[in-house]
């Protein structure tokens, strides 16, 4: 038994089967120890709180790779509000789930967060053994090489590889409102339907809730085209719409019809869209010189409505040999997009400096004007759809040519007065227009007759507040005078009273003046009380 011994373990050599299962032992403790709080954790959690987790998860392309996520975009995907996924991500990151940080691009382009894969694997088997998806076992469903972007985020559109397959041609009957309302649809108004109809298979009560601006992303569209064919699609009965109960914030509310959908997901089998969209863009066909056309780190940035969380789903690797190429290029960024490079200088120029004039100071200010703050200072316009975008291109426009913009703040005051007291001019465009291309052409709007500014009304305001409080304070005086009056004359008739005739004779002999009438004595007497009488007492 020692010899055999000897043959395995050498005396001075080390005992690398003992230090091998040693190490297996640690580990799995630190397994166990790890289960164990992720276990806690998630009982510790609300349903919607797991549901949260559980959805940012399965939306990361890969584990241990940073990537980027909207808010809204999670709070739409796990059904609930904006503050849930407030709360429940501070959770999540308290328990090691995983780690987040701020987009460099800043806190409008999301949060950039990294998973940690055991951890997060656990998390994940739980939720589905408590749902009833063990089946679904392949914690790297995200890593297949046929799938993409359109396959995890819709169920009947799919990518446009999955799309080659012949389905069986309906005809389409144009008498019905259905049938016409998609034959005249484009591909983008497809793939907005085709999500809609994927929710309906999830839907409770044939109720759907959608966020535009998820539903813009996922079509690859525009959120004006997104809206312009939800409405087409209510028109047409396919479902009615409504606002959320909320707010608009929360999105909108479909109530579907079963015979409109089910006619439409059959239309949509037998001509399903094309796929040559953004969403295809780092697939199959597409090379790596193409690829490497945008410069990375502001990828990001430029689809950052409609494609928020794009460019950080899709890893590119750099291409050295067009490093050199692209050095001296000027990318287009989102700043680009809608700015010349002149009036882009002025923007990036620092105006906190004391050497900043009138048009910086107003170009700073105009420029600042969030939707928010617009809409509470001028909520007429806004309600016209007159908002920060269009002053964005005026003065931009203005600039462009020299021209003034220190009228056009006082000029939106104007208007809006006007619309508040129906005495705008006829416009056939819509108010919209007519003010846009006013502002656009002349910077500056027509002065109402009655119209103040908020300044002048504020300063009119302050001139009638001063003259009500020197009125006020004048009758205060007035009123300490007439009581003081008032008590003199106690005073004085209650000496006059107490005088017998022959001192009144002597008091009224002592005047130099003829007093015959008894006003003129009663003067004189009051005279002679104030001099000697009342000056002593005092």
């Amino acid at each position: 038994m020692n010899s055999t011994a000897r043959e395995h373990y050498p005396p001075n050599g080390p005992d690398t089967n003992g230090d091998r299962h040693q190490e297996q032992a640690d580990t799995d403790h630190l397994i166990k120890l790890m289960r164990r709080d992720i276990a806690a954790f998630y009982n510790a959690l609300s349903g919607t709180g797991r549901r949260i987790l559980a959805t940012l998860i399965q939306s990361a392309p890969a584990m241990d790779a940073p990537y980027s996520i909207v808010i809204s975009s999670l709070q739409y995907a796990a059904k609930c509000s904006k503050l849930s996924v407030l709360r429940s991500l501070p959770k999540g990151e308290n328990a090691v789930l995983f780690h987040r940080e701020i987009s460099s691009s800043g806190r409008r382009h999301g949060t950039v967060v990294t998973l940690y894969k055991e951890r997060c694997e656990y998390f994940i088997s739980l939720f589905k053994h408590e749902y009833g998806l063990l089946a679904d076992t392949d914690h790297d469903w995200y890593q297949k090489k046929n799938v993409t972007k359109g396959d995890r985020y819709q169920t009947n559109i799919g990518n446009k590889f999955d799309q080659i397959v012949k389905n069986q041609s309906l005809c389409i009957n144009t008498s019905d409102k259905t049938d016409a309302l998609f034959n005249r649809l484009s591909d983008q108004g497809k793939r907005v339907i085709g999500i809609i109809c994927s929710h309906s298979v999830e839907a409770k009560q044939d109720e759907v809730s959608l966020v535009i601006q998820a539903i813009a992303r996922k079509a690859a569209c525009s959120e004006v085209t997104a809206r312009r064919v939800i409405k087409h699609g209510h028109d047409a009965g396919i479902y009615s719409k409504r606002v959320h109960e909320r707010g608009p914030r929360f999105g909108i509310i479909l109530q579907l019809n079963n015979e409109p959908i089910t006619r439409i997901q059959d239309l949509l089998k037998s001509y399903p869209p094309h796929f040559d969209t953004n969403a295809d863009r780092y697939q199959t066909g597409v090379t790596n010189h193409d690829r490497n056309d945008t410069n990375l780190d502001t990828k990001g940035d430029r689809y950052h409505v409609t494609n928020a969380d794009s460019s950080a789903k899709q890893h590119v690797s750099p291409y050295q040999s067009g490093a050199d190429e692209n050095q001296g290029r000027s990318f287009d960024t989102n700043a680009d997009r809608y700015q010349n490079p002149p009036f882009l200088d002025r923007q990036i120029k620092s105006l906190s400096s004391s050497e900043e004039s009138e048009e910086e100071k107003w170009t700073r200010r105009l420029l600042s004007i969030s939707r928010d703050d617009f809409q509470i200072l001028w909520p007429n316009l806004h309600s016209e759809r007159f908002g920060p975008d269009q002053i964005r291109q005026i003065v931009e426009h203005r600039l462009s040519f020299g021209e003034t913009i220190l009228d056009i703040e006082e000029s939106l005051h104007a208007a809006h007065w006007e619309l508040e007291n129906g005495t705008f001019p006829e416009a056939r465009k819509g108010v919209c227009n007519y003010l846009f291309a006013t502002l656009k052409s002349k910077g500056t709007w027509r002065r109402p007759v009655g119209f103040l500014t908020p300044n002048e009304q504020a300063l009119a305001n302050a001139k009638k507040a001063d003259k009500t409080r020197a009125e006020l304070k004048n009758i205060e005086t007035q009123k300490i005078e007439k009581a003081e009056q008032d008590l003199q004359n106690q005073d004085f008739e209650s000496w006059l009273n107490s005088l017998d005739s022959s001192e009144i004779e002597s008091i009224d002999s002592k005047c130099h003046l003829n007093i015959n009438s008894e006003t003129a004595k009663r003067g004189w007497r009051r005279t002679y009380w104030t001099k000697n009488v009342q000056g002593v007492s005092a």
